[in-house]
């Protein structure tokens, strides 16, 4: 299975981002403007679900109480149990775990702010404080590839939101043509990337999805939801 990934805009789910080493955290780059080098990866808000349009068919009912279609991450479940190269116990199993979790990383991780302390800047005074988002980094054994989790406020509600990002490396996407050719050169206008889904890296987005498991309490019901549409 291909994923097509588009390299020259940033979407809102997707962007280039540069990162020197391990400890900063990436920048966005213009990727037609730089020379992409193997520090440079795609940042993806990789989803699981989307909300069915009209007409369209309903898999599950989503934690939320709308009507979901399975998406992204959970196609990927779904072909490799498909394609026999996830087994139907695995996926059973990876249920059961789910289904485990009583620890959540929206409860468990908070937001630190510190005291304020006085700031003058142009002979205005201003009180200053500094807010700190926790960031949990999971670190795949495949193609140099790792998800970040970072836990802000919600934007329409009370609390706080884990938002989980799929980082993969530039080097490790195709082109058009199937070869690794966006190392050492910019990317083109309207190009794209694909990423190849198989059993090399298919337990990868296995451990995404379980991880996406303990985020929260709705992804938890989310997860058991969609895990029990493609047992069926």
């Amino acid at each position: 299975m291909k994923y097509e990934f588009p390299l020259s805009q940033a979407t809102g789910k997707i962007r280039i981002k540069e990162r020197l080493a391990f400890s900063d955290y990436g920048q966005p780059v213009a990727p037609t403007k730089t020379i992409i080098t193997p520090k440079h990866y795609i940042e993806w808000q990789i989803g699981y679900d989307r909300i069915v349009e009209k007409n369209e068919t309903v898999h599950f009912v989503g934690a939320n109480g709308k009507n979901k279609q399975i998406y992204e991450l959970s196609e990927f479940l779904q072909f490799g149990l498909q394609e026999n190269i996830i087994k139907y116990d695995e996926l059973k199993e990876l249920r059961n775990t789910i289904n485990r979790y009583s620890i959540f990383i929206d409860e468990k991780e908070k937001i630190n702010r510190e005291h304020f302390i006085s700031e003058n800047i142009n002979n205005i005074e201003f009180l200053k404080s500094r807010v700190s988002y926790p960031l949990l980094i999971h670190k795949f054994q495949i193609q140099d590839s790792l998800c970040e989790i970072i836990v802000r406020e919600k934007q329409r509600a009370v609390g706080t939101m884990p938002m989980l990002y799929f980082c993969v490396p530039l080097s490790v996407l195709q082109d058009k043509d199937g070869k690794y050719s966006f190392i050492g050169r910019n990317i083109k206008s309207k190009e794209n990337g694909y990423l190849l889904i198989n059993s090399n890296n298919i337990k990868m987005f296995m451990k995404m999805f379980q991880i996406f498991g303990m985020l929260s309490v709705n992804h938890q019901k989310d997860c058991l939801s969609i895990l029990d549409y493609l047992l069926k």
